[in-house]
């Protein structure tokens, strides 16, 4: 009976429901968001506006397929992507 738990709680952990790409896409606008808090009060350079610039498109791509979704679609895909 303790091998047919362990087996089953092995399945179940594997299986995920979790997409990969939704979790990607939080990370991209998490990056984004702690970069770009440090021109809050100080004007960006050329340089820091050209990785502002790689930081939006980096995040635009990987939240393409997620432009419309419904606040309680994107709150469970959140949650996975936390475990």
């Amino acid at each position: 009976m303790k091998y047919i738990s362990i087996i089953a709680l092995l399945i179940l952990t594997s299986c995920s429901n979790k997409d990969e790409q939704f979790c990607k896409c939080l990370a991209e606008g998490e990056a984004l968001n702690e970069y770009t808090q440090q021109f809050f009060e100080k004007s960006a350079t050329s340089e820091e506006q050209a990785k502002v610039n790689e930081l939006k498109a980096a995040k635009t791509e990987a939240c393409k397929d997620y432009q419309v979704m419904s606040g309680d679609i994107m709150r469970q895909k959140k949650s996975e992507c936390e475990n």
